[in-house]
């Protein structure tokens, strides 16, 4: 059992490792430049969300070593931001605010470095000074013997400059990809500004007329028309859709009831769906599940799909917020805008990740006053034994 235990746990941290390690990797090195010649960038914000690719530092590097200065180039194996922020001490002492240049992310700094135009490669680590024209590679495994090799080679060389980069990061790197907006720069919400009736849906409202024929998206912008219906208490919102195909024309009457005293309901939607001028629309009344109610002055709101159906006929909303005799925010040019108020949302304020924490809690509250009450029933000895004296007696009420 313990063999296979091992065996077990084995597999699983390589399992983790393959699927963690290369989503880690990163080609992209951060790269500190210091020297006479070198401007400093402290003066500006560096944006650490910056990447530079291979082509742009080789520009950099062309235009600031075109007189050809001797190159002192540090390499290590993995190196990233968080191991600058750990030996900055030891970099402080041999770079100057006024000669530094700091690259967050250079793509291939090593390659780019190495195949500069123009300089003899010299891969030593003991070496005193470095002439104009050379290129001498100095790979470490610590940022800490940085200074003692810059300082004896900056004694004999003054226009020194030096870099500090690596081969590789083992942290992925946080980066910011911009997001192109769509082409024809449209919205895809549906909204409704009546008279009395303000509703809104994230989508547009998705119609099934039948089993087998394909779902429907109605148009955005239909012709809407309200009425109030005396003998039912009732106020109707009517959006006609113009069709296509077959279909000419789609109807759809929401009908809005005061279910009590101070509160809207809508529970049914009238569906009619027009083949010619001369057809009847074939009404259907369509009904939902959820429970739309919300008081005078506020709105309801409901993030997920509300369903109205009848037999294989359906209309989707998705994102429904809808209110009565709406407010006016402000006035444009003479022309009132209406928000919603306030709104009655369809998720309860206890929803069952709620109930699940209170009811867990109160299981691990029961056992702790259980426990409690356990140990202070717990009884001492207040009486012992004289190994001299009478032996004490106990009896079975004690």
């Amino acid at each position: 059992m313990t063999q296979f235990c091992n065996v077990f746990c084995f597999v699983f941290i390589l399992n983790v490792a393959f699927q963690i390690l290369p989503s880690r990797a990163d080609n992209a090195v951060p790269v500190l430049l210091w020297g006479e010649s070198v401007n400093s960038d402290l003066t500006n914000a560096v944006n650490p969300f910056l990447k530079t690719t291979s082509e742009e530092f080789g520009l950099y590097l062309r235009k600031k070593l075109e007189n050809s200065p001797p190159v002192l180039l540090y390499i290590k194996d993995n190196l990233c931001i968080e191991d600058l922020v750990k030996y900055k001490q030891h970099l402080q002492e041999v770079i100057s605010g006024d000669s530094l240049r700091y690259f967050p992310a250079v793509e291939k700094a090593v390659n780019t470095v190495e195949d500069l135009p123009l300089y003899n490669q010299t891969y030593n680590d003991y070496v005193d000074s470095v002439s104009d024209g050379q290129l001498l590679i100095v790979p470490i495994s610590n940022l800490d013997i940085i200074p003692d090799t810059y300082k004896t080679i900056k004694d004999s060389s003054p226009n020194l400059i030096a870099m500090l980069t690596g081969k590789a990061c083992s942290y992925r790197r946080s980066e910011r990809v911009k997001r192109d907006i769509d082409a024809d720069n449209t919205t895809t919400s549906f909204v409704i500004s009546g008279a009395r009736v303000l509703l809104y849906a994230n989508r547009p409202l998705s119609l099934q007329p039948e089993k087998d024929k394909a779902v429907i998206n109605l148009p955005l912008k239909p012709t809407i028309t309200e009425e109030s219906d005396p003998k039912t208490s009732a106020y109707n919102l009517t959006m006609t859709f113009t069709g296509s195909g077959a279909i000419i024309k789609n109807e759809l009457v929401f009908i809005f009831k005061v279910r009590t005293a101070g509160y809207y309901t809508l529970k049914t939607i009238n569906y009619s769906h027009y083949i010619n001028a001369n057809s009847t629309g074939n009404p259907q009344i369509l009904t939902t599940d959820t429970d739309i109610v919300f008081p005078f002055n506020f709105s309801y709101h409901c993030s997920q799909i509300i369903t109205f159906k009848n037999g294989d006929t359906a209309l989707n909303i998705t994102g429904l917020q809808v209110q009565l005799d709406p407010q006016p925010d402000k006035k444009t040019n003479g022309t009132k805008i209406f928000a919603f108020n306030d709104a009655y949302d369809c998720v309860g304020f206890t929803t069952i990740p709620i109930w699940t924490g209170i009811f867990v809690t109160a299981i691990l509250a029961l056992i702790m006053i259980w426990a409690l009450t356990m140990i202070i029933d717990i009884r001492t000895m207040d009486r012992f034994d004289d190994p001299k004296g009478k032996t004490i007696t106990i009896s079975a009420q004690e």
